[in-house]
């Protein structure tokens, strides 16, 4: 028992070692690409509108919840951080990237893990891989939705375009330099994905909201029993377990509430109730640039003199 004991203890270091390094690393991520805050992703990568067609996530998850499926989400959702700007490529040792997702050991099983889940992404034609013998490898953006094409910034494609399929949601770049991101499976992570593809990544305006709590609190989701599954093809004990993972982390909320218009007569018959989900915290995106603007252009206005009347 003392030797299991040991050997748990042993474990709880790595992992927080590994957490620390990780945190170290995000941060300097983050400083290295400016003032992007929010790393954006396409829809697709989540939903698929067509019914004969999974979303890469789904693909990427459908293995399992645990920690082994959550590292190539995490990669590619690293990807697109790292790579903010044209030609939308980088080389970086496996090394590094194991450091970054909070993989032990990232000189040799950390490094191993990234090499699969690269391959993964390559497989499903969300990257590609130039290899030179005895370099690492430079990775290439793709479109998230898999279908091989170029990747462009979905914001800049969309101005351009105005095409649904560049519709995007944001992942605020506190999660990962919290470590909050790092720490989820794939059912945290698929959960969080798909909340926040669903709008909940946008703060709720409401002042009420804001005077109640504290953390930042996102708007309001909820689905049907039917179009869960339609939509995301993610299972109903994921869903659960992906919830309860993000709940038990703070960076999400649930409330029942009746399904039916407002001012209904409460009876005492019984209501049908619709599960709500709230993200809060680091999950959602306040947009500092425009708090900022708003800030700036109030101390601009001039302030309107009194007179003696109005002081007596």
């Amino acid at each position: 028992m003392d030797d299991q004991a040991t050997e748990v203890d042993d474990q709880a270091v790595l992992l927080a070692k590994a957490l620390e390094l990780s945190k170290a690393t995000a941060e300097v991520v983050d400083k290295s690409v400016g003032a992007r805050k929010a790393v954006p992703i396409r829809n697709a990568f989540v939903r698929n509108d067509d019914p004969d067609e999974d979303a890469p996530l789904k693909k990427l998850v459908s293995g399992g919840g645990g920690r082994g499926a959550a590292v190539p989400v995490m990669l590619y959702v690293a990807l697109i951080w790292k790579c903010a700007k044209k030609p939308f490529d980088v080389k970086l040792p496996a090394r590094k990237w194991a450091e970054l997702l909070g993989l032990p050991d990232p000189s040799g099983k950390g490094a191993r893990r990234i090499a699969n889940a690269l391959l993964t992404l390559e497989g499903l034609r969300l990257i590609k891989l130039d290899r030179v013998h005895g370099e690492p490898s430079t990775v290439i953006l793709l479109d998230e939705s898999g279908d091989g094409s170029d990747y462009e910034v979905p914001s800049t494609a969309y101005s351009l375009g105005g095409l649904k399929r560049d519709l995007y949601f944001k992942v605020s770049s506190r999660l990962w330099t919290s470590g909050e991101f790092q720490q989820l499976s794939a059912s945290g992570l698929a959960m969080l994905l798909i909340l926040l593809e669903e709008g909940g990544h946008k703060p709720n305006e409401s002042p009420f909201v804001k005077v109640m709590h504290s953390a930042p609190q996102g708007r309001e989701v909820w689905f049907t029993t039917e179009n869960f599954p339609a939509r995301f093809g993610i299972s109903a004990s994921m869903r659960s377990r992906g919830t309860k993972e993000l709940e038990n982390a703070f960076l999400l909320h649930t409330f029942r509430r009746p399904v039916g218009p407002p001012g209904t007569l409460v009876s005492f018959t019984t209501e049908k109730l619709r599960k709500v989900y709230v993200l809060r915290g680091n999950a959602v995106v306040e947009d500092k640039e425009i708090e900022a603007k708003r800030a700036k252009a109030f101390a601009k206005k001039p302030v309107p003199k009194v007179t003696k009347q109005a002081k007596k």
